[in-house]
């Protein structure tokens, strides 16, 4: 009589972990500058020139990288009139150069009495901040001079102004920001917070080393 064979003992299986799902990815958000360093960083730069364009040219790009912005321009003040003094456009440059873009935008200064948003900062030292420069207000005293973006091909949206004071706190020129880009390059306002960083660089202007403007 042959044996019985016993069945073959089951192996125990350990129930299988599954991994937790990874959790959806969140879209990057850029840390915002910091302002004492982009200050200090600035102040250095303007310290160590002597030549108050290149002054007024390092504040202008500092403030633009900062803040995203596609192009600014720095006014003076003289006399009567606002002058370019500096101007940077990244859409203009990439298509005319930037010596073209000098020659168009700053062939025509702008006078104080005309009601351009610049003529208003100077006259009474309040900044501007402006998400639509083509829908401002008709109850505001001042205006976009479109021709100039006709003249140019350009189409300014978003605006930031601020007034330069020097050393005694007289108004010199005005900082000019327009279109605040997004990191997908998409234009948008400058926050709050753009408009406190740029102040606080505007306020370096009154080291420059020597008179830029007579008023």
């Amino acid at each position: 009589m042959k044996a019985r064979r016993r069945p073959a003992a089951r192996k125990a299986t350990r129930p299988v972990r599954r991994s937790p799902s990874a959790p959806a990815s969140r879209p990057h958000t850029p840390e915002p500058p910091d302002t004492g360093a982009e200050v200090a960083r600035l102040s250095g730069l303007i310290a160590g020139e002597r030549d108050p364009a290149r002054g007024l040219e390092h504040l202008l790009t500092v403030a633009r990288r900062v803040t995203g912005a596609e192009a600014g321009t720095v006014y003076l003040r003289r006399g009567e009139t606002l002058e370019f003094a500096v101007v940077q456009n990244d859409v203009l440059a990439r298509r005319l150069g930037a010596d073209e873009v000098r020659k168009r935008l700053a062939a025509r200064p702008l006078s104080l009495r005309e009601t351009s948003i610049a003529s208003y900062v100077v006259l009474t030292r309040a900044t501007v901040n402006l998400k639509d420069a083509y829908a401002i207000p008709m109850d505001r005293p001042y205006t976009l001079f479109r021709q100039v973006d006709a003249k140019a091909d350009y189409k300014t949206r978003s605006m930031l102004a601020t007034p330069l004071r020097d050393a005694q706190g007289r108004v010199f020129g005005v900082l000019q920001l327009i279109n605040a880009l997004d990191r997908h390059k998409q234009v948008g306002a400058f926050s709050k917070e753009h408009q406190a960083l740029v102040q606080a660089l505007a306020a370096l202007a009154a080291h420059i080393p020597s008179p830029v403007a007579t008023s």
